[in-house]
């Protein structure tokens, strides 16, 4: 057989160019918590092809392959399988601290790290293994939030917390009510409900109407914090909202329309960043896929930027990921500076917001 020039200089290109590293991203796609999924994917996306305008890194391409990983711990292993079998090399995800926590053996398993732009909690913390992210444990969050209710005067507050998503909703919850008793408030319901459950959700809400609270915590999806907001407001029910930054999104605002207006929250993000970091991003963010990004949107940014440093420090190798994450340092983010521990965990700066005339806004 004759080979031609042409050919055989495609060929020789071709051995001599390193293989594309495989990311794979695991996140809700659709559904009621798509609002972190598709915007997750989005940034990570937005990332990946920042890198690879630049030259890639250390001389190799990247490639974001993406799974829906649903809302149960059986479809975040099945996401996780099915990414595996398409040889990803590095993980980005999941989007909600309960299918991390479902998933995590099996990327333990594989060999391959993963790296969060939203898993918060606190029970993945402190422990030397393949897991990174680029946002910190909720229970800071959650006390600051605790402390600001109180210092408004608030006495007494109702808890509405998500189930299915429990790795984040009861340690952030938990870590409000302890912070919240501490300084003299008192909790007059704890109301647990899972989201494929409207009528045990209506209940919730119904015996949070019923307590005595002048205040109510939602540790729940935007969605369902906007339903919250409108059904308490229909039934002539007034109190102080206060979310967790699972409710951050834009679609609370779409969704709960001025009945939202005033909810506090508690996060390592702020909407309204002056930086020249932040606006850049928006504005590319924006370019590339017609609307405004979210937190997740940015975390999951940096959860790429992050693993291209990392593979930049190893040389281009994937497998020297895990050693090589956490030696990031100082790398410019979104948000400010980013480093990791020997452990895998960010600490970075928090801030209190609110919903004023239907866009989010700096509290402190």
């Amino acid at each position: 057989m004759v080979v031609s020039l042409a050919t055989l200089s495609v060929l020789l290109l071709l051995l001599r160019e390193p293989p594309t590293v495989r990311i794979g991203f695991a996140g809700q796609l659709e559904g009621l918590a798509s609002d972190l999924g598709v915007q997750g994917r989005n940034g990570a996306q937005l990332a990946v092809e920042h890198l690879n305008a630049a030259g890639g890194v250390a001389g190799r391409r990247l490639e974001l392959v993406a799974e829906h990983d649903g809302t149960t711990p059986e479809e975040a292993r099945a996401a996780v399988t099915r990414l595996l079998a398409r040889n990803i090399q590095a993980g980005v995800g999941h989007m909600t601290s309960g299918q991390t926590v479902a998933t995590l053996p099996l990327w333990e398993a594989a060999g391959v790290p993963l790296i969060s732009p939203t898993t918060s909690t606190p029970a993945l913390e402190g422990k030397e293994d393949g897991f990174f992210r680029v946002i910190p444990a909720n229970t800071a969050w959650a006390e600051a939030l605790a402390a600001y209710a109180r210092s408004t005067g608030l006495r007494e507050m109702a808890v509405v917390r998500e189930t299915a998503n429990a790795p984040f909703s009861a340690p952030f919850a938990e870590a409000f009510v302890a912070r919240f008793r501490e300084l003299g408030g008192t909790v007059t319901a704890d109301l647990p409900y899972a989201t494929a459950d409207r009528q045990e959700f209506a209940q919730a809400l119904r015996h949070a109407r019923q307590s005595t609270a002048s205040g109510v915590l939602l540790v729940c999806p935007a969605r369902d914090v906007a339903m919250a907001a409108q059904a308490f407001h229909r039934d002539r029910f007034f109190p102080a909202l206060y979310s967790s930054s699972w409710g951050y999104t834009r679609e609370l605002l779409l969704a709960g329309g001025s009945d939202v207006e005033g909810i506090v929250f508690a996060h390592a993000y702020a909407a309204d960043l002056g930086d020249d970091a932040f606006r850049n991003f928006h504005a590319a963010y924006a370019a590339r896929f017609g609307w405004m990004p979210n937190f997740a949107a940015a975390f999951a940014y940096e959860a790429v930027m992050a693993l291209g440093d990392a593979l930049a420090r190893a040389e281009g190798d994937p497998s020297r990921l895990r050693a090589t994450l956490p030696e990031v340092r100082n790398l410019t983010g979104v948000l400010g500076p980013i480093s990791l521990d020997r452990y895998g965990d960010v600490h970075r700066r928090s801030f209190l917001l609110t919903i004023r005339d239907g866009e989010f806004a700096t509290l402190q």
